[in-house]
């Protein structure tokens, strides 16, 4: 191959790969809503908790403005991905500002949900070692999809940063939807009950959708994506650390002034 023939032949490749790793955020939005409407099915249909048990009468209508929310999060993240594949980058950036309140709101109203879901009815925690142990979950959960999209959002002008923070940070909120799947929780609940990583159930599915996702950018995109890898390295430490902070004297404290 002449050197001219080579350097006509580079542009095309990086084009493709280009288009091939845009169609991936476009399948990883689609992903995402398969995982919200399997876990929170009962919600949608029925209008219950989980296990059927009816919203926690207290904090109702605050429990549908966040399962509505997060639907419209995931949505939002669809059409956004929709937009950059269909080479709409203006509207897309446009749309971006929308996309950041969004995401300001469901962190509020994220973690008002779970202080008054743990407050209101402890009981139901059982599993996790009790309601201020399962606390840890969700706080965790809420603040770290928070901190990835603000990093997604300061550097919307860098796509290569942008692209993997706002996937990882739904990967993140994927949290409760994908434990509530029953072919899922089954035999991870059943692997951990009892035991002192009991809290660290919830997030195996969540990092596992996560490093899925990483190995079919990979395999799409022909490139590995070390700002992918990073940060769902980063958010794997996280939920390791998160089980030793449950144990602690500190956190039984916090987490006592909300349960009581």
């Amino acid at each position: 191959m002449s050197t001219s023939a080579a350097v006509a032949v580079a542009p095309s490749v990086r084009l493709g790969r280009e288009q091939m790793e845009r169609r991936f955020y476009l399948l990883a939005g689609c992903i995402f809503l398969i995982a919200v409407a399997l876990g929170f099915k009962q919600f949608y249909l029925h209008g219950q908790a989980f296990a059927g048990r009816p919203l926690t009468p207290q904090i109702a209508p605050l429990v549908v403005v966040h399962g509505i929310g997060m639907s419209a999060w995931v949505i939002f993240l669809i059409v956004q991905s929709s937009l950059i594949v269909s080479g709409n980058r203006k509207l897309h950036m446009s749309m971006g500002i929308g996309g950041a309140v969004l995401a300001a709101f469901l962190v509020v109203v994220g973690l008002l949900t779970a202080l008054g879901s743990v407050h209101y009815r402890p009981q139901t925690f059982g599993f996790f070692g009790g309601a201020r142990h399962f606390l840890i979950i969700p706080v965790t959960d809420i603040v770290g999809f928070g901190v990835l999209v603000a990093i997604g959002f300061t550097n919307r002008r860098r796509p290569e940063i942008h692209r993997p923070m706002m996937c990882l940070a739904t990967v993140f909120a994927m949290t409760a939807a994908l434990f509530r799947i029953p072919f899922i929780r089954g035999p991870v609940g059943a692997a951990l009950h009892g035991s002192y990583f009991v809290v660290l159930a919830p997030w195996i599915p969540m990092l596992t959708l996560g490093l899925l996702l990483g190995l079919v950018k990979w395999l799409m995109s022909g490139t590995w994506d070390r700002y992918f890898a990073r940060g769902w390295a980063a958010i794997a430490c996280v939920c390791v650390i998160q089980v030793f902070v449950a144990h602690t004297t500190v956190w039984d404290r916090l987490a006592a002034l909300v349960t009581g």
